[in-house]
């Protein structure tokens, strides 16, 4: 009795290894003005009135604008939870000055002009129930218009 206690226990476990939020695959590309944008930031953000808020989501593009999202929570499990996402977008210097507080330093610029709607999540994106999802976002020369009106 004993050993078939520790057997069906054995077997049990992947189960519960297994366990935890239940996510659908988010791969897809950004490009601005047609170009893939490298090095650029991507988070997803739940936009939820539920009590329980499922976590946060994020990649990093590479070199042709791919990015795959990830949780942000301690798990670090591939994919997005199900449901409405705030997207914010921002470009991460891959190689940051390493004294950026001395005498005369001056931030690289950006290469890109994400636009005031990507960089303060102003774009929603919806994952459904079952996946894989392709999220692409390609801004515009309209997008990019709506920033140079602005001044910035």
């Amino acid at each position: 009795m004993r050993q078939a206690s520790f057997l069906l226990l054995f077997l049990l476990i992947p189960l519960f290894i297994g366990c935890g939020p239940q996510t659908v695959a988010v791969t897809g590309h950004v490009t601005f003005l047609g170009e893939p944008g490298q090095d650029i930031s991507v988070l997803f953000e739940p936009i939820t009135d539920a009590s329980i808020t499922p976590p946060a989501a994020m990649g990093m593009t590479d070199a042709n604008g791919f990015f795959r999202l990830r949780l942000a929570d301690d798990t670090k499990k591939t994919g997005v939870m199900p449901g409405e996402y705030a997207v914010y977008f921002s470009w991460i210097d891959p190689a940051p000055d390493p004294n950026p507080e001395r005498e005369g330093y001056v931030p690289k610029p950006e290469p890109y002009q994400i636009p005031d709607k990507a960089r303060l999540g102003q774009v929603r994106f919806t994952v459904p129930e079952s996946g894989p999802v392709v999220a692409n976002f390609n801004f515009t020369e309209e997008d990019m218009q709506e920033r140079i009106q602005q001044g910035i």
